[in-house]
């Protein structure tokens, strides 16, 4: 067929920069771009039955179809068509077109009779914006087929902008992107001349049952749908509902169609809905018609389709504007219009922010990225791959099957070292795991552990494991004789924390097969004490390349299957081999092999149950950067896909989180603590990359290791909107500008990265953390990377524990003589007794004894920690070491010593201490209520009353007797009420008020002395502990001694720690969040959101003092949120004075949040529409959405920090 006119008209926008300028082939172009079209406001179904098929009727088609193109091309507004045909007509027409056939039976699927098959020869889809034009174009169709066919057609009108009467919107699932289109819509080029670029057609004509529909309440209908008529989904897991039945899926890939159904007859009295969809294969069609009809013939699975019956439809076959003869070639320079649905269309007047992913992948893949700076289409195709598996959480939930024993997988001559230590089965679990559980079984697969994609770059797939959500690894218990140990130590297979920060540069610099035969060789010289470690890491290594073979192998698979690659897939397959066969044993020549092999370790240690963070990637990569073998646009796409990677898992429907944890898992403090609060912990996987930052020496002279990847990672960071990996920059003094302007635009799009550190004070910090057993030199602490939330620690050299204090429960000790009154009441009358019994409250006279009271009972606790974690340590060694991490700490081959064994160079415990900011405004707030001779209202016993009674919400026996009556209740509770107002309006720590701040540097100076002096002058039976652990660990070159890092951190916990505290003085109700890290606290969380706003430099004067900036080496992090319209120029000016130390702003640490408050509302009501609005929760980013309600409540109301001029 040859049409002598010029192409299809199309709507379009200027083309995207992410296009190469010379792809004239992209089948996007290729399309009629009338499939695009898929809204329009008039429509016709034309079904053309042809009394022959000879060329007479060939002929009499073109002139059809060129004389609609034309009258389209005269009239105005927007109009469009598209033309199919039966499969065996065009292919006798098109003798060469090798296309698919289209089924002979009259219903669709053998199951139901709902959908027919009624056939037709040709197929015009006429569409338009304006009354009036498509008449016109059916016109022109039965002018130019007179006497050559006959013609089933109907009109079709939307009204309201919805299909089904008015209410409900079609097409929200649609694809909005250009690779998307490609991928699932349009047939790939092949080596046959002018192929590519056409798609297959499905028209089904239902009859509906509008009288049913309409007897339902809005509800009803809106569960048939599984959308609310404000396009939102009904969040459930109903299966009938039809978008659950409408959704399919194959390996984990959601399949799309792009549809545009149109109602037809009358506003008043619709008669049904014309459905048309196109895909680019026959069957994914009949699958979804079976899914939604389901294997009963007597029982439809699709609510919406038990009220219809299609009564006319087929499938078609759509040519490519090569294949109708449009001779003119595709104008690249010009895209044809994908519709995009408003329900989508929602944008930040922040250029770099965006706040779904729909429209984040609509606007990269065509042009409409304001900073001119888009990711590769390769990128974009991969993200819209990860995309669509978050978004089949609404209708999914995702699952992970528990691991079988170790001796599932061992071979008889393997079977004794079920006999041997934790450790050789620790090692043998990993191997198994890596080399046979995941690519040799169907565990694999079916859990999405093993595949490859094949536009992939990077390869190998993170589980879905998180801190919150927990972890399966391999068991490999000897259950008779240990079952009970283990259970009494809280521990199990999968207590082995990681939460460290690896030195991935050993295994980068000799490759795995160099490393592992460094290790047997070590094993084969060993003293027995240590061959059970080099054993255990030999066996774990073999492992870890058994993985990559497998992936090299899978690689190899899939080129053969030509008919599902493209020439350009097969070829990346092909490389991908080649490399994952080099990295099975050599070291890395280059970036993008460097990425891939440090990509394989962190993966594997996540699979085995050690989540650990990535480390200094600038430094680590900076020697396999060279320009001349990788430009920087190609080093962009390496950072970028690997972004990609570390994100994949995702939980974005919280409706649906998994639950993996179990007693024993996860042991921060050596042991299993309890329960915690998992909740807040979904999507925290510890993947902190650090970049920034000084050089590694003990030179006097400090000199930048910032490069050209330091700056590109901060724009994957910006351009990549997902939440992993958390990037953290370490700031100094001059750093390059062009970093600092880049770190402004990444903080304004959305994602809270990267979290500002202070260099100078850090590694200060750091060294006055040392001890004399344990000192830290100079290049140590310059060499610090960020670990799970934040936390600093020397890279690759030092095992990591930590435990909290809630400083809020030690001023409650404090005035209620050693309890807890949050419990108080007439279980525990005065409360929970945890500390010795201080003077009632009556008795403390001046707010300095209530402070040396107060720091008796802090002493206490901390001394009470320490004794509880140290009592355990060791005990992972005997049941969970980290054998594959061990290879990636220095010190543990030097000293044949797992991590878990005290094998490490350096061994670091983190006090970390919560609700501080609570604790400062409380306590000012008693100085200001109780104490002051000119301000106080109230008694110290008085206020303790009204603490304990939740200000006035809980008035509880004993406290209020109930037979007191509600008047005298009513009249007391609104005495306590009072009072809180007065609390609440009280200056507040964080906002610059001098005297307040003068609380909080008493307060961070003393927590940070006593975090360290009881460790290095601990009471006796501390002592006694400590010098245990020093004896059995310390080696003749290297003496055994603890770094002690005090930090400020609540991470997650802002919401469940705090479920254990009463009231507090200053305003805060029983139960309630803490502020998060050392931030401000946040407006109460039981009043609406009116979140207070602080110009930032005044804010940030409240934490500069030598306490917070380099007396918390653990991090003094203060979470700010800025508004979305914060101006990029102030950011920068804010960052750089920060950074240089210009301007009086404190603490070490600091992250900023960019969204609106009105953002976060919405989000709330409209998940899908928000998915991408990220927030910082006090220890990681997490998508908003994600998160549960007292969550979203707490960031709703927290502080604002804003520009200069905006000094409030």
């Amino acid at each position: 067929m040859e049409l002598k006119a010029k192409r299809q008209k199309i709507h379009h926008r200027q083309r995207s920069p992410v296009e190469p300028a010379g792809d004239i082939v992209s089948t996007y172009f290729l399309a009629q771009p009338g499939i695009f079209y898929t809204r329009p406001k008039y429509g016709c179904t034309v079904v053309v039955n042809l009394n022959n098929k000879d060329e007479n009727s060939r002929r009499g088609v073109l002139h059809a179809i060129q004389a609609v193109q034309q009258k389209s091309d005269l009239l105005q507004g927007r109009n469009g068509y598209v033309v199919s045909f039966d499969p065996g007509l065009w292919k006798k027409w098109n003798p060469k077109n090798d296309i698919e056939d289209r089924p002979s039976s009259d219903y669709m699927v053998s199951s139901s009779r709902k959908f027919v098959n009624t056939g037709g020869d040709v197929l015009f889809l006429l569409k338009s914006d304006t009354d009036g034009v498509v008449p016109e174009l059916l016109q022109e169709v039965e002018i130019s087929l007179s006497g050559l066919a006959t013609f089933d057609v109907t009109e079709t009108r939307v009204y309201n902008d919805r299909a089904i009467h008015g209410k409900f919107r079609d097409g929200i699932a649609n694809p909005v992107d250009k690779n998307t289109v490609e991928r699932f819509i349009l047939t790939p080029q092949t080596s046959t001349p002018g192929s590519g670029g056409g798609s297959y057609c499905y028209t089904q004509k239902f009859l509906m049952n509008f009288g049913l529909f309409q007897a339902m309440t809005i509800r009803e209908q809106e569960n048939v749908i599984g959308r609310k008529v404000t396009d939102n989904i009904v969040i459930g897991d109903d299966p009938r509902s039809h978008i659950r039945r409408a959704r399919l899926n194959d390996r984990n890939i959601h399949l799309k169609i792009l549809r545009g159904s149109m109602p037809y007859g009358n506003d008043a009295d619709q008669e049904g809905i014309y459905f048309n969809a196109f895909a680019n294969d026959i069957q994914l069609f009949l699958d979804l018609m079976q899914s939604l009809a389901g294997d009963d013939p007597y029982f439809t699975q699709d609510k919406l389709l038990s009220l219809s019956q299609g009564i006319e439809g087929s499938f078609w076959y759509t040519p490519s504007l090569r294949q109708l003869g449009f001779t003119d070639e595709p104008d690249v320079g010009l895209v044809p219009t994908l519709d995009f649905l408003p329900f989508w269309d929602v944008k930040s007047t922040n250029p770099y922010m965006f706040y779904n992913f729909h429209e984040y992948l609509h606007r990269m893949s065509f042009g409409g990225y304001g900073p001119g700076d888009p990711p590769t289409p390769r990128v974009i195709k991969l993200l819209s791959v990860v995309f669509s598996e978050w978004g089949d959480q609404w209708y999914h939930k995702p699952e992970t099957s528990r691991i079988p024993h170790l001796s599932n997988y061992l071979t008889e001559a393997e079977m004794p070292l079920l006999k041997e230590s934790a450790a050789i089965r620790k090692g043998m679990a990993i191997k198994k795991t890596l080399g046979t559980l995941i690519p040799k079984t169907p565990y694999g697969t079916d859990n999405d552990l093993f595949r490859i994609y094949p536009n992939e770059l990077i390869v190998g797939v993170m589980p879905r494991f998180s801190l919150g959500i927990g972890k399966y690894v391999m068991p490999y218990i000897r259950e008779e004789e240990e079952e009970i140990p283990w259970f009494m130590k809280g521990l199990n297979e999968g207590g082995a924390m990681g939460h460290i920060v690896p030195d991935h540069g050993i295994v980068l610099e000799v490759g795995l097969k160099a490393l592992k035969e460094n290790y047997k060789i070590l094993h084969s010289r060993a003293p027995p004490e240590k061959k059970d470690f080099y054993k255990s890491v030999t066996l774990a290594l073999e492992g870890v390349q058994e993985y990559i073979d497998s992936f090299a192998h899978l690689a190899k698979e899939m080129i053969v299957q030509a008919e599902k690659y493209t020439d350009e897939e097969k070829e990346s397959l092909r490389s991908i081999y080649s490399r994952l066969l080099k990295l099975k044993t050599d070291a890395p020549s280059n970036m993008l092999e460097a990425v891939q092999l440090l990509f394989f370790m962190h993966c594997s240690m996540h699979l085995i149950g050690n989540p650990v963070a990535i480390g200094r990637l600038d430094v680590l990569l900076r020697r396999f950067y060279d320009e001349k073998i990788t430009s920087e646009a190609e080093a962009q796409e390496i950072l970028d896909c690997l972004w990609i990677k570390l994100s994949e898992r995702v939980v974005i429907n919280r409706h649906f989180t998994p639950d993996m944890h179990d007693r024993g898992s996860t042991a921060v403090m050596y042991a299993a603590a309890g329960n915690y609060g998992q909740g807040s912990a979904v999507n925290q996987w510890v993947q902190q990359i650090t970049v920034g930052g000084y050089q590694a020496n003990d030179d006097d002279t400090s000199m930048t290791a910032c490069n050209k990847i330091t700056l590109l990672c901060l724009k994957s960071s910006r351009r990549i909107p997902t939440n992993a990996p958390c990037l953290s920059l370490r700031l100094h003094k001059n750093m390059p500008n062009e970093i600092l302007k880049e770190t402004a635009r990444a903080l304004l799009s959305g994602g809270a990265h990267p979290v500002l550190i202070h260099d100078d004070r850090l590694v200060s910090s750091l060294i006055k953390s040392g001890s004399p057993d344990a000192p830290v030199s100079l290049k140590a602490a310059r060499n610090y990377a960020c670990d799970g939330c934040y936390e600093p620690m020397i890279a690759g050299e030092t095992e990591f524990a930590f435990g909290t204090i809630i400083l809020l429960n030690i001023l409650e000790m404090t005035l209620n003589e050693g309890t807890l009154y949050a419990d108080s009441g007439s279980v525990y009358l005065r409360g929970l007794k945890v500390s010795y019994p201080s003077p009632h409250c009556s008795q403390i006279k001046t707010f300095h004894q209530l402070q040396e009271i107060f720091l008796k009972h802090l002493r206490l606790q901390t001394i009470q920690f320490y004794i509880t974690i140290l009592s355990n340590y060791g005990n992972l060694w005997e049941i969970c070491p980290s054998p594959l991490l061990s290879s990636l700490i220095h010190g543990c081959k030097e000293s044949g010593r797992d991590l878990s064994n005290g094998g490490s160079n350096f061994h670091t415990l983190a006090m970390m201490y919560v609700s501080a900011a609570n604790t400062i405004d409380s306590l000012y707030a008693i100085k200001k209520l109780v104490f002051d001779p000119d301000e106080a209202l109230t008694t110290l016993p008085k206020l303790l009353t009204a603490l304990k009674q939740d200000w006035g919400f809980d008035m509880r026996e004993p406290l209020f007797d109930e037979r007191a009556g509600d008047v005298r209740e009513d009249a007391n509770a609104a005495t306590y009420k009072t009072l809180r107002k007065k609390a609440l309006s009280l200056p507040k720590f964080g906002h610059g008020n001098s005297e307040v701040d003068r609380i909080g540097n008493w307060l961070m100076d003393k927590v940070v002395s006593l975090a360290k002096d009881t460790i290095y002058n601990p009471p006796p039976v501390l002592r006694e502990i400590i010098a245990d652990i020093k004896k059995k660990y310390s080696l003749p070159e290297r003496p055994f001694g603890f770094i002690v890092e005090p930090g400020v951190g609540t991470f997650e916990g802002y919401v469940p720690e705090a479920l254990g505290t009463g009231a507090s003085a200053d305003g805060r109700r029983s139960r309630q969040p803490f502020a998060s890290d050392l931030s401000p606290a946040p407006a109460p969380q039981d009043k609406t959101a009116q979140p207070a706003s602080v110009n930032i430099y005044r804010a940030m004067s409240s934490f500069d003092h030598d306490s917070i900036n380099t007396g918390l080496s653990n991090g003094s992090p203060v979470d700010m949120n800025v508004t979305e319209d914060f101006p990029e120029t102030e950011l920068y000016e804010f960052i750089r004075h920060y950074a240089n130390g210009t301007k009086h702003i404190g603490s070490n640490m600091i992250t900023v949040t960019c969204a609106d408050l009105e953002t976060y509302q919405r989000a709330v009501e409209e998940p899908e529409r928000y998915d991408l609005v990220r927030v910082r929760t006090g220890g990681w980013t997490e998508h908003y959405v994600a998160m549960f309600p007292a969550h979203q409540e707490h960031h709703q109301r927290r502080v604002f920090f804003t520009p200069l001029q905006n000094d409030c």
